[in-house]
Order: structure tokens, then C-alpha cells, then sequence
């Protein structure tokens, strides 16, 4: 008798674990389509023209968007700073705490989503209300930066 009942218990233990890892199992695969969907995941894009690099890590939740932009010229001064900003129909308007040269100034910059890539606009700039805007919106150098992988 005293077999059967540690039997017993071995089968319900076993029954038990099996259990937590078919729970497990299910909120990773969960975890796995959130992630698929791009929701929190970080998403990188590069640009890389001569000797200039550019990247870009943004995070989307939502239609709230965090990230970095680091725009590295060669031989001349950087500019880094965070992305905060809002999507909609796949155009990102965020705010670039943009520091270079000793300085940090918030840029307004429109992001447009294009597939794999990411596009936006750099040209002259004047300060409307404390934030620094493009003065033609539809001029200036465009920047074409694909999706690459996160490092």
C-alpha cells in the first residue's frame, strides 16, 4: 500500500509540472506574438553613406514612440539625442532632443514608415515657439535609413 501511494504522489507531481509548462509554454508563445507584432520591441535602422553613419532605435507602443537618433558625419560634429513622439497612419511627428556641439536644442521631426525603412527630411531650421523646424518641409537632404538588427 505504502508503494501505491508514493506512486501516487509521483503521478500527481508529474501531472502538476506538466501542467506549468503547458502554461509556460502558452505565455511564451503569447510573449513571442507580441514581440512578432513589433508592440514594446525595439526596432533599429541604419544609414550608411560614405564614411556618414546614421541609426535610428525606436520603440512603438501603440501610437507612442521612444527611441534614439544618432546622426555620426565623418570628420564633423555628431548629433544624438531621444525620439518622443506619437504615429499615425505610419508617420511618426516626434520631438529629437538633439545634442551636438555642446548643445542640446528639441528638433520637430516627421518620421514616415516605408516598409523596412524609415524616411525624413534635414535642412535649414528656424525656431518656432522653442523647438527648431524645418523651414521648407518638402526640400532639403532626405534620409532613407533600412531596418537592420538591433545591437
Amino acid at each position: 500500500m505504502r508503494t501505491f501511494g508514493i506512486l501516487l504522489v509521483t503521478i500527481v507531481n508529474l501531472n502538476a509540472c506538466t501542467g506549468r509548462k503547458t502554461e509556460s509554454a502558452a505565455a511564451d508563445s503569447t510573449v513571442a506574438q507580441v514581440n512578432d507584432a513589433g508592440l514594446g520591441a525595439s526596432q533599429c535602422y541604419q544609414q550608411v553613406t560614405g564614411r556618414d553613419t546614421t541609426t535610428l532605435q525606436l520603440t512603438i507602443n501603440g501610437s507612442d514612440v521612444t527611441g534614439e537618433l544618432v546622426v555620426m558625419p565623418y570628420e564633423k560634429d555628431q548629433a544624438r539625442g531621444s525620439i518622443k513622439g506619437t504615429m499615425v497612419n505610419k508617420i511618426i511627428k516626434a520631438d529629437w532632443q538633439r545634442s551636438g556641439e555642446g548643445v542640446t536644442q528639441p528638433y520637430l521631426i516627421d518620421f514616415e514608415m516605408q516598409g523596412d525603412s524609415v524616411m525624413w527630411r534635414e535642412g535649414e531650421r528656424v525656431e518656432e515657439g522653442g523647438k527648431w523646424v524645418l523651414k521648407t518641409p518638402d526640400q532639403g537632404y532626405r534620409y532613407v535609413l533600412t531596418k537592420t538588427d538591433c545591437r
